[in-house]
């Protein structure tokens, strides 16, 4: 069976925050109690059991495990414990080539973070941001950038070898110099991994509105090139080569959850706002946190039931709206592919899969292989893509390189310029 005909990672969203940031547009929440994080971790569990009786494809072995968000680490230990308890018990955690955990400084000390590696655990990415006070409060961040190298220090601490952090340029009270000097102090730190994410402003954030009114001024375009520039050179010069085009690790440490992404290779995903990957079609979960809760909720999925497994074999549990939920929508649970208010499908044609493909593989420095497009989807890409191959060649954004087509270093500094070609 090849690579792109089974589950080759598994993904676990926790939509909850201390605090939302300025700048996020991701399906994370702020405010939510204790027990709505309970139900919510119980609810997930659900969700698992629910759909490891009909999964959507097989659960390759070693496949890569990933808690993202939202802060996974707002969750208490005994909440991730029984979410991880419960992807062993089904079948989607099976020894992980890897299994990284996101965290927010703030949110982790070391008795967490070691009961973290015991559960499994082997990689955890903290969302540093900046090491600059003024820049984080700016983003809205809760930590300070003592708070941020403390939990980098607890976390190895703690056993975590493979530790990645997440940086951003081009952001407010930035500077060259102070974008410089938060480098600089990364890398005294000795990790193995390092992202770096130019600020993106999406609509109808807090940070985008600010930015439009005159409240906030962002760094100039000369500015934000020159941390790009630095960002390379300076990462390059102390072991981390760029493997992506936000992305810089050692040899041999990068990020085997994401490149699974950037393959385009299938993944499950669960919890709210999550989106699975089966090759041929995006089931993306509800981005509504309660609504999420209580159609997995199991005393209102499969009440009358003798057990989950005759239930799902009937394929016929539905949500009945009652009490504080009258009014709502009928949530089918069939555990189908047919939508329902818990998520949505949406089919991928062959077209869409390559053009898809394409813009993935070619976020990496090693580019697209022509002999996997081949086996795969049965073409060439050279005639397939022929006129827009050329004109990326002539604009000295692509190349061929030993089989592969892969963007020079001016294509992936302008990679959306590049994509283009392929949408």
């Amino acid at each position: 069976m090849e690579r792109w005909e089974q589950f080759q990672g598994v993904y676990v969203h926790t939509p909850f925050c201390l605090q939302k940031c300025l700048y996020c547009d991701f399906p994370s929440y702020a405010g939510f109690t204790e027990d709505a994080r309970q139900q919510y971790a119980e609810a997930l569990c659900r969700e698992i059991e629910v759909r490891s009786v009909r999964r959507e494809l097989p659960v390759a072995e070693g496949a890569t495990v990933y808690f993202g968000g939202g802060t996974p680490t707002v969750l208490s230990v005994a909440q991730i414990g029984r979410i991880v308890d419960c992807l062993k018990q089904n079948g989607w955690w099976k020894e992980p080539a890897e299994a990284t955990i996101e965290a927010n400084p703030g949110t982790v000390d070391e008795p967490k973070l070691e009961a973290l590696r015991e559960m499994g655990f082997d990689r955890i990415s903290i969302g540093v941001q900046s090491l600059q006070d003024n820049e984080l409060r700016a983003l809205g961040r809760i930590h300070t950038a003592e708070q941020a190298v403390e939990a980098v220090r607890a976390a190895k601490q703690a056993g975590f070898q493979r530790i990645n952090a997440d940086l951003m340029s081009g952001i407010p009270c930035q500077t060259e110099e102070s974008f410089g000097k938060t480098l600089d102090t990364i890398l005294q730190l000795g990790l193995s991994h390092i992202s770096v994410y130019s600020l993106i402003l999406e609509e109808g954030t807090p940070l985008a509105r600010l930015v439009e009114e005159g409240s906030v001024q962002l760094p100039d375009e000369e500015a934000s090139f020159n941390m790009y520039e630095m960002t390379t050179d300076v990462l390059a010069k102390a072991g981390l080569q760029r493997y992506e085009i936000s992305n810089y690790a050692a040899l041999g440490q990068e990020s085997l959850h994401n490149l699974v992404y950037w393959h385009y290779e299938p993944y499950a995903a669960f919890g709210v706002g999550a989106c699975t990957f089966t090759g041929t079609e995006r089931r993306t979960n509800t981005f509504d946190v309660w609504q999420f809760i209580k159609g997995w909720q199991e005393e209102e999925v499969c009440s009358r039931s003798n057990g989950m497994s005759e239930c799902i074999q009937h394929a016929s549990c539905v949500y009945k709206p009652t009490g504080e939920n009258e009014g709502a929508e009928d949530i089918s649970l069939s555990a189908g592919k047919e939508d329902s208010a818990l998520w949505q499908t949406e089919p991928l044609d062959r077209k869409t899969q390559i053009s898809e493909a394409m813009i993935m593989g070619l976020r990496l420095r090693s580019g697209v292989s022509s002999d996997v497009m081949q086996k795969r989807f049965g073409i060439d890409i050279q005639h397939y893509y022929g006129k827009e191959l050329e004109r990326l060649r002539q604009n000295k954004m692509a190349e061929w390189d030993r089989g592969r087509l892969r963007l020079t270093e001016y294509g992936m500094r302008y990679g959306n310029r590049a994509f283009e070609a392929f949408v």
